[in-house]
């Protein structure tokens, strides 16, 4: 009797969100059907890994004269029964996914541990550091070197990885590295940019230089000046090291509490990486980063006005009956935010500028499933 399995299908031809799709295997061809629409894909042809943390699901994806697709099986059981039919080297790919994504969650959980023990041995006692976190964030972030910021990064990146899929080719992530890298000129940083394959409107920037945008923020800008002023904010956070701090101070947290608990490494590793694309700043940093992140807009030659319109756009749709915007809550847009800034550009020497040589429809065309 042929196994059947469910999952969702991911494709050209279907929306950004998947369908619900049913899986058979037939010898060594996979079919999927989702909808009116069928596949048929050859064993040889497939590639699996795993996907999530813990690598709890599998993704299954194959090239077809039409684009990519991929197959995501969420379920434990579904895995079993995906797995029950296969084919021999299929099911070998299967395991190596699952050893796979054991093993990367063991090193970062590692990595987070050692770089909590090297960045938090001076701080033992945790009544001193709940009282004093901000100023001891500050005291360690100026001691960090950029290539210490930079290894969080990439371990925050590899986390991000097992979480979305991330563009890193065609027009929209070619458009976020050409203005990110006018913003950053003569940065300390080596600023790496990507494009979440996500809906929500949202960006966030890692320590060390690791920026990321969400596809539903581009295609929410009507103008690349509007991706400009974002993208300007968010390294002001990564310049300002208000990440770095933010995450010194969650570190931090974990490690004393840990000590207390005696379950140091788990508690380090805990779900920084994932605090870290949700982080919160606070009012101060906001303004800080409003402000590093004009003058950036204007050193680079792109008008500033794109920053303001596109965050009081967001606010009012907030206001309103639209679906919550994720920008929001991590980058809260008060009117007197959008004034205060209203009033530093107004305040600038007068200047022209010439607008982004992008070609910006067909930038969030590239982006519609």
């Amino acid at each position: 009797m042929t196994a059947h399995f469910s999952g969702r299908l991911f494709g050209p031809a279907l929306p950004g969100t998947g369908m619900a799709a049913s899986g058979r295997w037939e010898g060594d061809m996979l079919r999927v059907a989702a909808g009116a629409v069928e596949l048929a894909a050859p064993a040889a042809e497939l590639r699996i890994d795993g996907a999530g943390f813990n690598a709890e699901r599998v993704r299954v994806s194959w090239q077809s004269a039409d684009g990519a697709y991929a197959l995501f099986l969420e379920q434990p059981s579904e895995r079993v029964a995906f797995n029950a039919g296969a084919p021999a080297p299929v099911a070998l790919q299967l395991a190596a996914a699952g050893r796979k994504g054991r093993c990367t969650e063991a090193r970062l959980r590692l990595g987070w541990a050692l770089l909590g023990l090297f960045l938090l041995l001076p701080f033992l006692a945790l009544a001193a550091f709940l009282w004093q976190a901000d100023t001891v964030a500050t005291w360690v972030a100026e001691r960090v070197p950029p290539e210490q910021e930079a290894r969080i990064g990439e371990l925050t990146l590899a986390q991000v990885r097992t979480r979305m899929h991330l563009i890193e080719t065609g027009p929209a992530a070619e458009a976020v590295r050409t203005v990110g890298a006018r913003l950053t000129a003569g940065s300390r940083y080596r600023y790496r940019w990507y494009v979440a394959d996500r809906p929500e409107v949202n960006a966030f920037a890692a320590p060390g230089g690791v920026v990321v945008v969400f596809a539903g923020l581009i295609r929410a800008a009507d103008t690349p000046e509007e991706l400009a002023g974002v993208l300007a904010h968010e390294t002001a956070h990564v310049e300002l090291r208000h990440s770095l701090k933010g995450a010194i101070k969650g570190l931090g947290l974990r490690a004393l509490l840990a000590l207390a608990l005696g379950d140091l490494a788990n508690t380090v590793a805990g779900d920084l990486a994932a605090d870290l694309t949700e982080m919160k700043f606070s009012r101060d940093a906001e303004a800080e980063a409003d402000q590093e992140g004009l003058q950036r807009l204007v050193a680079a030659g792109i008008s500033p006005h794109g920053m303001p319109a596109f965050f009081d756009k967001l606010a009012k749709a907030e206001g309103g009956a639209a679906p919550a915007l994720s920008i929001l809550s991590t980058h809260p847009a008060s009117a007197e935010r959008m004034e205060t800034l209203r009033r530093e550009i107004a305040a600038l020497p007068a200047r022209s500028f010439e607008p982004l040589a992008l070609d910006w429809v067909a930038v969030r065309e590239s982006l519609v499933k």
